[in-house]
């Protein structure tokens, strides 16, 4: 059973960008549970808005901390089901990890949720897609980089 303050302390952690204390930590849950991190991820989440690590880390721009738990997760197979589960889940509203990089106009996070396999596509409960979102928030640099190169 993983604790509220260890899953707070992870979404912390992700939030602020703290790869070494986030790597630590998820390690240290993972072998003391005898779960993967894609396991870990799914359960991580924040009570009121359905957010998890991945949501939090791409919402303030912390794209090496996506990068590493990416690689962490695809090791043995990249965009493996269980990676894609955890690039593509949907919070609360709808919104995925892409959805707050794209809003916020975190173009390296974008850039690097859509090469591990983050589907574009997704739409959240207003019926808006991750490049609709960045659109509405005037991210233009996010805008034109995905419909050119993503």
């Amino acid at each position: 059973q993983i604790s509220e303050e260890n899953i707070d302390d992870l979404l912390y952690f992700a939030r602020v960008g703290d790869k070494d204390e986030f790597d630590f930590l998820r390690t240290s849950i993972c072998i003391r549970e005898k779960v993967k991190l894609a396991e870990l991820l799914e359960y991580t989440k924040e009570k009121h808005s359905g957010n998890g690590p991945m949501h939090m880390a791409a919402a303030n721009g912390h794209d090496a901390l996506l990068a590493d738990i990416c690689k962490a997760i695809t090791d043995s197979a990249p965009q493996n089901p269980a990676m894609l589960a955890v690039l593509n889940a949907q919070n609360n509203a709808g919104n995925t990890a892409l959805h707050w990089a794209a809003l916020n106009g975190h173009l390296p996070a974008v850039k690097v949720l859509l090469e591990n396999g983050a589907d574009p596509t997704i739409t959240n409960h207003r019926g808006h897609d991750a490049i609709f979102e960045a659109e509405l928030n005037d991210k233009s640099d996010v805008v034109k980089w995905v419909l050119e190169e993503g």
